[in-house]
């Protein structure tokens, strides 16, 4: 029961600020191109501090502290992050909010994926039960009004119910005892830690994340401005989280069985992306909404197949940090350079060339799962 809470509070704290970042630098009166590159800073810290506390969470076998004392920071940040009109501070606070706060999904995901030792389907249905949270929190938000896109208070109200509730959710978890190792145990990081396949594995799915970042940096102003959906935009994001659910306990269940591999559930994500992509080039809302449906492939199923390929190919005590490999540098660093040229590219030629031009990234990373699929379904661990 302690892993369903963890993963439906994690996933509410992050249904509260995600899909308003973008919206909250708009907010301040920033450009396209000003936004993208404040998101690219925002990426650069979600790659480099959760690195840092998740190797500490790896060392020291303190998980459990870790994420308290990521929601505490996480909460004392957004304070000047989203009230502050002055440039400098919303700069500092925006690079150590997010730093802060996504460490919360690897260091979870660490935690979930040691106690269940690796099993995906497992995962899938408690990963699940964390989407259906953050799919109730957009509806409520979509429904109520609250918070309102268009002030940065009202959102920063509605983490302040969120974040409490994970940080008291999380101190009643019960760490385990870690199988301490007897060489390198001195070190923070290594990279014999993790086989060579795993990197590759997590290098095709940074390449869909290029992609992805249109997705989950770029399109809530193109929702709120271009389609004139208004705070409705949530339940949009939320459409998209439903087939999410969907996709992480079916695809779980095929992973476990053997019938699908964590490459060929890849594979198939990367399709669904490009096809998603162009999807949006289509005018008006019917394909919109069929662009949305195909989350559950772009995210729900790759954040599958990554989760369960780290377990099979990643010794039990490094978890948090394999976790945070795939956060930090499968998804935070090309989510990054997306976000980065996404906001000039919005500014100087639109956005059907931003859409046109991205799909080209997940097209790649088909081309490479198949073409290396036996070297990435070596031997596991």
């Amino acid at each position: 029961m302690q892993l369903f809470i963890l993963s439906m509070l994690t996933q509410a704290s992050i249904a509260s600020f995600s899909p308003y970042l973008q919206i909250i630098f708009r907010n301040k009166g920033y450009s396209h191109s000003l936004s993208g590159s404040l998101i690219a800073l925002c990426q650069l810290s979600a790659i480099i501090m959760p690195l840092l506390i998740s190797s500490l969470s790896d060392k020291r076998g303190k998980t459990k502290l870790m994420i308290i004392l990521c929601g505490i920071f996480s909460i004392t940040l957004s304070f000047p992050f989203l009230l502050s009109e002055s440039f400098p501070i919303v700069v500092v606070a925006a690079f150590l909010l997010n730093g802060f706060f996504w460490c919360l999904n690897p260091l979870a995901d660490g935690f979930i994926n040691r106690k269940l030792s690796g099993d995906s389907s497992k995962y899938g249905i408690i990963r699940a039960m964390g989407t259906l949270s953050y799919v109730t929190a957009l509806i409520l938000f979509g429904v109520t009004g609250f918070p309102h896109e268009d002030e940065n208070s009202s959102i920063l109200k509605s983490m302040m119910i969120f974040l409490p509730l994970l940080i008291i959710g999380a101190s009643f978890l019960k760490e385990e005892k870690r199988v301490k190792e007897n060489s390198g145990k001195s070190k923070l990081f290594s990279f014999s830690w993790f086989p060579k396949r795993f990197y590759i594995f997590m290098g095709i799915v940074a390449l869909t994340r290029i992609g992805q970042s249109v997705v989950e940096k770029l399109l809530a102003s193109y929702m709120t401005e271009n389609l004139g959906l208004g705070n409705s935009f949530v339940l949009f994001i939320a459409l998209g989280a439903i087939f999410e659910f969907f996709c992480m306990i079916m695809f779980g269940r095929l992973n476990k069985k053997g019938i699908l591999s964590s490459t060929t559930i890849l594979t198939i994500s990367a399709v669904g992306l490009v096809l998603r992509l162009l999807l949006y080039l289509v005018p008006g809302l019917p394909a919109f909404i069929i662009a949305q449906t195909l989350h559950g492939l772009t995210f729900g199923a790759l954040h599958l197949c990554a989760t369960s390929y780290t377990a099979n190919n990643v010794d039990r005590n490094h978890y948090d940090l394999g976790m945070t490999l795939y956060w930090s540098l499968a998804t935070n660093l090309p989510e990054m350079i997306g976000a980065l040229f996404g906001g000039f590219i919005i500014d100087n030629y639109g956005y059907p060339v931003l859409f046109l031009s991205y799909s080209i990234f997940p097209l790649l990373a088909v081309i490479l799962s198949i073409a290396l699929k036996k070297t990435l379904e070596g031997e596991k661990r």
